[in-house]
């Protein structure tokens, strides 16, 4: 920020000034994102498998009001909800 003799006028940069990354570094990035991505995909299905399974069975023992299954499909759902939205901040974000 610069300020004039008089010190009526600020002039100041609106943008920053930076470099784009080359090709070379953004793909192995991207390609570890993926991976990364469906990664923790996986764990939330094979999580929402087991939590479904608990839920079955506490439904089967009548014991529902006890047990945290429930929670535990919900977790499942909310976590691949938030590992595939940070994906896309992740593009959004990222200079290509």
């Amino acid at each position: 920020m610069r300020l004039a003799k008089s010190g009526s006028v600020i002039s100041a940069h609106a943008g920053i000034a930076y470099k784009k990354m080359p090709a070379e570094v953004i793909q192995p990035i991207m390609q570890l994102l993926g991976w990364l991505l469906w990664s923790v995909l996986l764990l939330c299905l094979s999580w929402l498998i087991v939590s479904a399974g608990r839920f079955w069975m506490a439904y089967r023992n009548g014991d529902m009001v006890e047990s945290d299954a429930a929670q535990g499909v919900m977790m499942s759902l909310i976590g691949a909800l938030v590992a595939s939205s940070a994906t896309g901040i992740a593009l959004a974000l990222l200079p290509t």
